[in-house]
Order: structure tokens, then C-alpha cells, then sequence
């Protein structure tokens, strides 16, 4: 798990501060979709921002180190992985040609942007705060493979993508899935995790960890996907609920 704490009040949020490596972010301890959180945390005047935007939606504030990698989301049915995704931020890479703009306008120009599951990037005042973050404009021309991001969250209705992992998943990563459900004993949990390479085990020297677990995930984040093939967990949750009517489509 990321390294933190929970707090009612600034001084206990800044004690969790003090001790933690930065940078840090702050999130309500009930579940938000990611509204009410912020990252990249690094002086007692941002941590305050942040724990005061966190409570306004909960009387408790997580604080906790930030995790360097991917976002991941691995859904368990009955114990047993059913699927991962990789959760990307709203972002453009730089190819050294284009500025931000053009970049932005022909990534808004994918098909799957133009349906009800994935929406196009828009340049909102959360958009400006994060490329005055990363010290750029959109008329500057970035250089290749560099990505810009657009938002600090991940959410498919603020311009997010999500990539189908499950089949490169390292199989100590999916061993680690497992043994959480195991431990919390649920059929269906959503666990949230952070690494930078998902083909390695999280064993090795990589920066990682889980970041929350959901007892009632999203399980539609596995069946629309924005690159790779859906995976079919609801017809895994259907034969865990109902067995006696499994059937080979289900079960696929």
C-alpha cells in the first residue's frame, strides 16, 4: 500500500505531511470518482489546498505518497483476476513537429471520442492549471515521445483513455491481485494500483503499490476500452452469481 495516513484536521494532515516522501496527494477517504483529489504535493501550502478541497466531500482526508508509474484497475470475480486496464490521464505524446494544439485537435478526432464512453480533451481552467504545471503552452512545439498531460485525472469524461492489459500483466502482479481479494474476501472487488511496468513483477526494484480498493468497481471500464480487446467480466460476475446458467459466451 502507498505509505500515509487519514486526518480530520490541517495539523494532523500536515504530521502525515512531514513524514512522508514528496511529492504527496490528498483525497477523501469516501469514494470520489477522483473529484476532490490533487497530486503532485510538495509544500505545506499546497498540502492545505489540497486537504481543504478533499473536505469538502468527507469529514476525513487521505494523505499519502505519490506513486511514480500507471494507473492500473484490476477487477477480482470470486477471488480470480478478470481483468486489468491501464488508466491514462487526458494527454498528447510530442512527435517534435506539431505544437500542443495540433496534437490535441487530431487526438480529438478519434472515433471513440465522438460516442458516450470517451469524451473529447477540452482546455478548461483545470487543463491551464496543469500545462502551466509542466511549464507549457499550446502553441509550443514539444519534442518527440514527450507527453503532455491535460488533467490530474483519469476519468474517460474528462478525456481519459484506458488500454486492455490483462493478457501482459506479469503473473506475480496477478498472484498479488489475487491474494488482496483473498484477504478482504469479497466476490467482487476493484483494485487500484500504481507501477511502472506491468509486464515486470512488482517484486523488483519498481516503484509501486495499491492505492484503494473499490467493493462496487466499474466493471464497464473492462467491456469499453479505448485500445485492445473488452474483456467480458460482467458474464464472469454472472456465473458467480448465477452458476447454474453459465454459459460458454459467459464464460468467454
Amino acid at each position: 500500500m502507498a505509505d500515509g495516513g487519514v486526518a480530520w484536521s490541517k495539523s494532523g494532515a500536515l504530521k502525515i505531511f512531514n513524514r512522508l516522501q514528496k511529492p504527496v496527494i490528498t483525497k477523501p477517504n469516501l469514494g470520489s470518482r477522483s473529484r476532490h483529489t490533487m497530486i503532485h504535493i510538495n509544500t505545506p501550502e499546497e498540502l492545505i489546498v489540497g486537504f481543504e478541497k478533499a473536505k469538502k466531500l468527507s469529514p476525513l482526508v487521505v494523505i499519502e505518497e505519490e506513486l511514480r508509474g500507471y494507473l492500473f484497475r484490476g477487477t477480482l470475480i470470486g477471488g480470480k483476476l478478470a481483468g486489468v486496464v491501464r488508466r491514462d490521464q487526458p494527454e498528447v505524446k510530442g512527435d517534435g513537429i506539431h505544437t500542443v494544439q495540433q496534437l490535441l485537435d487530431e487526438e480529438n478526432k478519434r472515433s471513440e471520442r465522438n460516442g458516450p464512453i470517451f469524451h473529447k480533451i477540452i482546455i478548461d481552467k483545470e487543463a491551464e492549471v496543469e500545462l502551466k504545471r509542466q511549464n507549457v503552452k499550446l502553441s509550443d512545439i514539444i519534442e518527440k515521445d514527450k507527453v503532455i498531460t491535460f488533467s490530474q485525472k483519469t476519468s474517460r469524461g474528462c478525456g481519459g483513455t484506458t488500454t486492455e492489459v490483462t493478457e501482459i500483466t506479469h503473473p506475480d502482479n496477478v498472484q498479488m491481485l489475487e491474494h488482496v481479494a483473498k484477504f478482504l474476501n469479497d466476490p467482487l472487488i476493484g483494485v487500484d494500483f500504481i507501477i511502472e511496468d506491468i509486464t515486470k513483477s512488482w517484486r523488483k526494484e519498481q516503484h509501486c503499490g495499491i492505492i484503494e480498493c473499490n467493493s462496487l468497481p466499474f466493471i464497464d471500464l473492462h467491456h469499453y476500452v479505448m485500445f485492445g480487446q473488452p474483456k467480458n467480466v460482467a458474464g464472469k460476475l454472472w456465473n458467480l452469481v448465477m452458476p447454474e446458467s453459465k454459459t460458454e459466451k459467459l464464460s468467454s
